[in-house]
């Protein structure tokens, strides 16, 4: 997947690309805790406010081992913050742990949940 890099954003813990006018969000710390929650959340707050209402709003959990609860929070107020902008969220790269997690905690029934990179290609076209 090669995302349209005109208008991304990237600090150390999260890139936010554009694809297709959908907005894809990667976590790159392998843990989520508070200190990073509030840092991503700051970041696709603003790629947020600039999002093509319709599309999707993916968040990328392919580089995260594990979520505290305040991870787990921060996928739920991005989700919040998404469908409030009109964007339609979605999960994508859960390893077998946080599948289970967001499986136990109900979240997983808030977003589409994406299991592989085609099925991710298929739903930002």
């Amino acid at each position: 997947m090669t995302p349209d890099t005109s208008d991304t954003s990237s600090t150390s813990l999260v890139t936010i690309s554009p694809k297709n006018q959908h907005l894809i969000v990667r976590l790159h710390a392998l843990s989520i805790g508070a200190r990073e929650a509030l840092a991503i959340v700051e970041e696709a707050s603003r790629a947020l406010e600039g999002a093509t209402k319709g599309k999707r709003f993916v968040i990328d959990l392919s580089r995260t081992n594990s979520l505290s609860s305040m991870g787990l929070g921060l996928c739920v107020d991005l989700r919040n913050r998404a469908v409030d902008a009109g964007l339609k969220p979605a999960i994508a790269g859960m390893n077998v742990q946080l599948a289970e997690l967001f499986h136990m905690m109900r979240v997983d029934r808030l977003f589409t949940i994406v299991s592989s990179a085609g099925e991710l290609e298929r739903i930002l076209l």
